[in-house]
């Protein structure tokens, strides 16, 4: 009898390792995952209009009434009422020349230069306006505008223009 006790836990234990040889690395046991085998489908469909918006008109700049053809230059219509004046000088130049007159007119108080927009902030007579530097025809026009961007024709900015003509020619 011992042949067979002998056989039998060797006999068993060579069958527990080829279950759990097959059992953990083989494949015929295991299924794949569903999207692994998932067929591609038809690609989705969106109506033309919701792809992009419409940009037909959205570069297109509206004219103004009385535009000017000349980039940089201020169609007459916006240089104010007349009460301005006008210098035979580049917009470069004259922006410097205005700056050095308003600094040696007394009362002025220069209080911002904004070199971008060509126009000086400045406190005079009680008031406080814009003196703005406009190319004009080759030349450059100088006009006193409110902080809003209206002409003024008050006794202050026509004074301050007045001094700043009588000093610039």
């Amino acid at each position: 009898m011992r042949p067979n006790v002998l056989q039998r836990p060797v006999l068993g234990g060579l069958v527990l390792v080829l279950a759990a040889t097959a059992l953990s690395g083989c494949s015929w046991f295991r299924r794949e995952p569903d999207y692994l085998s998932s067929t591609e489908s038809r690609p989705l469909e969106v109506p033309p209009d919701l792809v992009l918006p419409s940009s037909t008109g959205a570069l297109q700049v509206p004219s103004a009434v009385g535009a000017s053809a000349v980039p940089g230059e201020v169609p007459p219509a916006l240089l104010g009422a007349g009460e301005g004046f006008t210098i035979a000088d580049s917009p470069e130049s004259a922006f410097r020349r205005v700056g050095i007159a308003l600094e040696r007119i007394e009362g002025v108080n220069i209080r911002k230069a904004v070199a971008a927009l060509n126009a000086y902030e400045v406190g005079f007579g009680g008031e406080s306006f814009l003196v703005r530097l406009a190319p004009q025809d080759g030349q450059v026009r100088i006009d006193a505008i409110s902080p809003d961007g209206r002409p003024l024709a008050s006794t202050a900015a026509r004074q301050l223009l007045g001094t700043l003509r009588t000093r610039l020619q």
